[in-house]
């Protein structure tokens, strides 16, 4: 019998961000978003045995994790899921060399600092992880640095010649726009740093690693900021650095991803309810496909065998595949507001793998492991869905439509899933817009007992919605 999924969720951006324009979250020492939680030791991952020696080849593969949990609490830490499959992708604790890059970052000095912490754990050195000097901003932390001095620390030879002793690079969250004006020369063009990162990767030895607003610096172009309801609502920001007010904003990136994947990266996905942010992205973009990563989640991408899987902590973690063909197949309506329809959704779980793009399968083909788990959509398990309330908030796509999609009863007028977010004035005036998800005969779903549920292609159609609201007049 299957069960609703319930896991633990700690996050560096609390749920309250919700609809927070931000799009880094990083985790900042003292600040008031630094989770206080500490997660009991049986629901994080253990550090205590260091990993076994063994050969491995790097190969040319990227790490996109949507947010790093940053808490290392005794010897346990949410992250090792991630730093545990880089040590054993290059070839044990022995042969680790991290490069961090903090060039987003406002503490600069954090995310070193917490790598050597937990990777001490692992056996690995404090000398085999470095942190390139590519910063504009200050770190309290670190009294006798002024990292803020580290302005083109990208075109200086000492930090490029870093690259060379890596086999791991790591960028920080932050703020994704910081990141690339420090990365970029001022005609959008490589540094020396990023070019010495692709030459390295050209060579099959190197894996890059971003998290949260690092992760968005893998696609080129990139989503800058933005939510939502503000990318449906108004139209898109033409201010190329991206102001936190903006209703969707897109950037140049850093397009670690391929260009012939026809990709955009999103980060922080579930947990801020970025679905439609993202459709928005792609519409603005004209890209094809889009990678929503949750908080705690990573897509493990392997260029050269043009594959990927859902890592993390199982229950913890989701990649979600959005779809568009393009203006026409969608019927989109530019706006604002932003409507359209036929878009692909696909939410994967720990485990899952995924083939990337190409020319036959323009969003990439998405596969649960276990043939035995995947089932048609709407099994009936459940109750016919309600309406859902707030497509936005936290977890809402990927627990309770996905739930429903999987075992919910159809509705008398069909099977469906309908989630919607509006605003209401004092007088009870409410607009907005109602998400429609159905099936098609390419739509599955998947279930296993650790992970909870995947859906597979399910389809997307946007609608505005008008209401009265009583009740709320003084």
């Amino acid at each position: 019998m299957r069960s609703k999924f319930m896991v633990l969720r700690m996050g560096i951006c609390a749920a309250a961000l919700g609809l927070s324009a931000c799009s880094g979250g990083e985790l900042q020492p003292g600040q008031a978003g630094e989770p206080q939680a500490q997660a009991p030791a049986g629901e994080v991952a253990q550090l205590e045995a260091p990993l076994a020696e063994h050969a491995a080849a790097v190969g040319r593969k990227l790490l996109i994790i949507g947010n790093i949990d940053g808490e290392l609490v005794g010897k346990n830490s949410r992250d090792a899921i991630f730093t545990d499959r880089l040590i054993a992708d290059v070839g044990g604790p022995a042969h680790l060399h991290v490069l961090v890059v903090p060039a987003a970052s406002a503490s600069p000095a954090f995310l070193g600092s917490y790598l050597r912490s937990v990777l001490a754990l692992r056996g690995v050195s404090a000398a085999q992880v470095e942190t390139a000097q590519i910063a504009n901003q200050d770190d309290d932390s670190t009294a006798n640095v002024d990292e803020s001095t580290w302005l083109n620390g990208a075109s200086k030879p000492t930090e490029v010649a870093k690259v060379a002793r890596a086999n791991v690079v790591w960028f920080a969250g932050g703020d994704q726009d910081r990141a690339t004006s420090l990365l970029l020369s001022g005609a959008g063009r490589d540094t020396p740093f990023i070019a010495a990162l692709r030459d390295k990767q050209k060579a099959k030895d190197l894996i890059l690693v971003g998290y949260s607003a690092g992760a968005a610096l893998f696609s080129d172009p990139m989503i800058g900021n933005g939510t939502s309801f503000g990318a449906l609502s108004l139209a898109p920001s033409s201010d190329p650095d991206c102001a936190e007010s903006d209703p969707i904003c897109v950037a140049q990136g850093l397009g670690f991803v391929p260009a012939t994947n026809d990709v955009i990266v999103d980060q922080h996905f579930a947990q801020r309810g970025r679905f439609a942010r993202l459709v928005r992205a792609l519409a603005v973009t004209d890209k094809h496909t889009g990678w929503g990563v949750s908080a705690n989640g990573g897509m493990y991408i392997d260029l050269l065998a043009k594959t990927a899987e859902v890592v993390g902590n199982p229950g913890d973690a989701t990649v979600t595949i959005v779809g568009r063909d393009g203006a026409g197949p969608n019927h989109e309506h530019a706006g604002p507001p932003f409507l359209g329809d036929g878009y692909t959704i696909s939410v994967l779980g720990t485990g899952d793998v995924y083939a990337l793009p190409n020319a036959a399968h323009p969003h990439g083909v998405s596969t649960h492991r276990v043939t035995s788990e995947v089932y048609a959509p709407f099994s009936e398990y459940f109750d016919a869905p309600p309406v859902l309330t707030d497509s936005f908030g936290d977890e809402v796509l990927t627990q309770k439509v996905t739930e429903y999609f999987a075992d919910g009863t159809a509705q008398t007028s069909g099977a469906r899933v309908d989630a919607i977010a509006f605003n209401v004035d004092e007088q009870g005036n409410a607009s907005g817009f109602r998400f429609r998800f159905t099936a098609d005969a390419n739509s599955s779903v998947a279930w296993n007992e650790d992970d909870g549920y995947s859906i597979f292609d399910a389809r997307l159609k946007i609608t505005t919605l008008k209401a009265q609201f009583s009740g709320l007049a003084p």
